[in-house]
């Protein structure tokens, strides 16, 4: 048998060349390698093409190609060429083993709360397509500087280790306590591993993570009691990563770091207008003369204009090149006003099947710019003639004034049109007829604003792909990662 780890400097399939071997086990090597052909990093795991576990992990990596998540470490190709077999992942230098972060200390609870919500969509959503890890770790979850993570070896993991679980969902509901434990504590649960200390016991039982650290919330420690404890001190265990990210859902999202409200100038001009025209207090059986009344019009009228001068002249002062420069119209002149975003959903209308990655529609407004809803992957960057286009449908919740919409893409050169559906649009038109051209880019950036050449009014917003741009490999792919309207 060929072994699992050829030398420094190899190059696979004439394209993959190893720097570096960061795993060797029984049966397989684990290697940094770079990829020639796109200079890019990558990681790869290598294999004897004539090994027992061969066509395990290859069908293995088949199958987690197909979750298209972007919390997983995509699975970018999979080979089996005398005399090895590889698996090809994607390699995130700033993404950190979670035992090589926790070697500095346990996570802020705040950004433990971040990642464990990270891990657990990710699972429940791989779960639904009848996948598991099996093998969630600290060093197969990576974090991310953000605190966001991303989850290496969907079913690869398993594969290479032989690792099977009678209730994959429940085994993997406990590897995530097991992640969150280490990362509120430093410490892993079963025992000394990964370069950190074994957990503490107290009769006969494991800590809670609060009796091993000050300043861990309530709920989170809940949480691990119910992932890691057959029986609860309270509420019902929590047994597959469904059940976790539905818990995780009902606690209060926590604030990114610097995050805070910003200044509302036109709030506070707003409210000294409310107050000079509430009517002051007046004496018991007193009232004001029509004299007196009118000359209290007059004087109110008269603030009120000055108000809206000053307001004017305080505005110009503040953006001089936003106000100065435009058409003197009141439309170029106001402020624009971000209008919350109600729903969304894909947009895949005849003659295409009239679904596109519907679960991912959500990642486009979840402020997390490393998620996106993306397309599926086509041969040509005209969806390969099957379609005209795929898009987002934004639901602003109720007629809107919209002048912009601003996007991030996690790829630069699709052509983009923003639409808008008519103004007695009371649902989500189902045909692109139903919506005009409102803006459009031919060569979109990866962060692009696109300005309406008039405001339109709209409930329903649609960001259309006609073009996409290229994706993994030989096919062209789209995706928005985050999208705001402003009117």
């Amino acid at each position: 048998m060929v072994s699992a780890t050829p030398e420094v400097g190899t190059r696979l399939a004439d394209r993959y060349r190893l720097l570096e071997c960061i795993e060797k086990s029984d049966g397989f090597s684990t290697w940094q390698a770079t990829d020639e052909k796109l200079a890019r990093p990558v990681g790869i795991h290598i294999l004897p093409s004539d090994a027992e576990l061969t066509p395990a992990v290859l069908e293995a990596a088949q199958l987690a190609a197909t979750v298209d998540d972007p919390r997983f470490l995509r699975v970018l190709d999979a080979v089996h060429r005398e005399p090895y077999a590889y698996v090809v992942h994607e390699w995130l230098p700033d993404a950190h083993p979670l035992s090589t972060v926790l070697a500095h200390g346990p996570l802020d609870p705040d950004v433990a709360q971040t990642m464990i919500r990270d891990a657990a969509e990710a699972l429940a959503a791989a779960h639904e397509a009848g996948l598991a890890h099996l093998r969630l770790q600290a060093d197969t979850v990576l974090v991310l500087p953000s605190g966001h993570v991303k989850i290496l070896g969907l079913c690869v993991e398993a594969a290479l280790h032989s690792t099977t679980a009678g209730d994959p969902a429940r085994s993997d509901a406990r590897g995530l306590g097991r992640v969150l434990y280490a990362a509120l504590t430093a410490r892993w649960p079963e025992g000394e591993a990964f370069g950190l200390a074994a957990a503490p016991f107290e009769h006969g039982a494991i800590c809670t993570p609060r009796q091993v650290r000050a300043g861990v919330p309530d709920a989170m420690d809940a949480i691990v009691d119910r992932l890691l404890n057959p029986t609860p001190r309270a509420g019902t265990p929590l047994r597959s990563p469904g059940e976790l990210r539905d818990t995780l859902h009902q606690l209060p999202r926590p604030r990114p770091p610097g995050s805070g409200p910003s200044p509302d100038t036109t709030g506070t001009m707003s409210a000294v207008v409310t107050g000079i025209l509430s009517p002051m207090p007046t004496p018991d059986g007193w009232k004001p003369s029509a004299a007196t009344r009118g000359a209290q019009v007059a004087v109110i009228g008269m603030l009120v204009i000055g108000l809206v001068l000053l307001s004017w002249q305080l505005l110009r002062a503040l953006a001089p090149e936003s106000l100065g420069g435009q058409a003197n119209t009141p439309e170029a002149a106001a402020p624009l006003v971000a209008i919350p975003i109600t729903a969304t959903r894909d947009f895949d209308p005849p003659p295409g099947n009239g679904s596109e990655n519907p679960r991912q529609a959500r990642l486009a407004v979840d402020d997390r710019p490393r998620t996106a809803w993306r397309t599926v992957a086509y041969n040509t960057r005209a969806f390969g003639g099957l379609k005209p286009g795929v898009g987002l449908v934004l639901d602003l919740g109720d007629a809107r004034t919209v002048r912009q919409v601003k996007l991030r893409l996690p790829d630069e050169g699709a052509s983009i049109e923003i639409r808008a559906a008519a103004l007695t649009a009371n649902s989500a038109p189902s045909a692109l007829s139903a919506f005009r051209v409102a803006a459009s880019t031919a060569a979109a950036a990866r962060e692009e604003t696109l300005r309406f050449a008039s405001a339109v009014r709209t409930r329903f917003v649609l960001i259309w792909i006609t073009q996409l741009p290229p994706g993994p490999g030989p096919t062209y792919r789209g995706g928005i990662s985050e999208v705001s309207v402003s009117g």
